[in-house]
């Protein structure tokens, strides 16, 4: 892939990615929020971490990966590949490989539970499966007001049990508690819920990209002795208000562990709707 490349290559996955059929969680389905994802997000340039599949002037596949270069793992894109092409997969697998620092130990892909095609890759590369993951999405129209004043933004004296919360819940997350805070900014904001004695009860981690109309729950987390009270019904609504403050954002997305019928209740409970249902997979390396 070429600088030259991004629109075209960003109009390639927009299109693919709103289809099930060819649907990689994780992957947007706006070309400007690609483009701006590949600009800013990823460790390495994408210029060397993305292969492209061409069949005279026209692009037919595209492959690639998300390194995150600290915790050693990638985040395989796509395959993406026009339909009729499917053929070429294995031959853009292996040159896309080809470019995977030495640094990387894990791999992992997020198919859409109809994308086959993906799911067969995965089984012909040896992936082991592990999981079924939610997609659930919620609209500003069925937002109503809340008001809990004992959430409040993540201040640094409460960085420590933040941290040993958020690691404790998601030991093996693609943000470590250390890396949320390195994150944090105006349009990425951890609020928090605590108690009178000043202990922290649990939290709530969002994104926002307003130019892009784009926002997401990341994480969230109440602590084990304090789960059924009604914290985290509280803070989701908390975490609402803030995002649709940005008036450009329409809706929210947030991914859950499809076997974790409590937050999945809990989710919807709120007014979340499931959108898709994705398999993960993992390999060592």
């Amino acid at each position: 892939m070429a600088e030259n490349d991004l629109g075209s290559v960003a109009s390639f996955i927009a299109k693919l990615n709103r289809c099930a059929a060819s649907h990689i969680g994780y992957c947007d389905t706006d070309k400007q929020s690609i483009m701006h994802y590949f600009e800013t997000e990823l460790d390495i340039p994408y210029t060397d971490c993305f292969v492209l599949a061409m069949k005279e002037d026209t692009l037919i596949g595209v492959a690639g990966f998300d390194a995150d270069l600290e915790n050693k793992v990638a985040e395989i894109w796509g395959p993406f590949i026009m339909a009729g092409h499917w053929g070429i997969r294995l031959s853009m697998w292996d040159k896309m490989m080809e470019l995977l620092p030495h640094e990387i130990k894990e791999l992992m892909m997020f198919p859409n539970e109809k994308n086959e095609h993906v799911q067969q890759l995965a089984t012909e590369r040896q992936f082991n499966k592990i999981s079924k993951e939610a997609i659930l999405v919620y609209s500003r129209k069925s937002k109503r007001k809340s008001l809990h004043p004992s959430i409040t933004a993540l201040s640094e004296q409460y960085f420590s049990e933040f941290q040993q919360l958020h690691n404790k819940t998601f030991p093996k997350a693609y943000y470590h508690g250390q890396q949320i805070l390195n994150r944090m900014n105006d349009h990425r904001k951890v609020f928090i819920m605590t108690h009178p004695t000043q202990a922290l009860l649990g939290y709530i981690y969002m994104e926002v990209e307003p130019e892009f109309g784009d926002a997401s729950i990341e994480f969230f987390a109440v602590k084990e002795t304090e789960r059924g009270k009604g914290i985290g019904g509280k803070m989701i609504e908390a975490g609402l208000d803030w995002i649709f403050s940005f008036h450009e954002i329409a809706s929210v997305n947030l991914c859950v562990n499809a076997k974790n019928e409590n937050a999945i209740r809990l989710y919807k409970k709120v007014g979340f709707k499931q959108m898709h249902a994705l398999c993960a997979y993992t390999k060592k390396i």
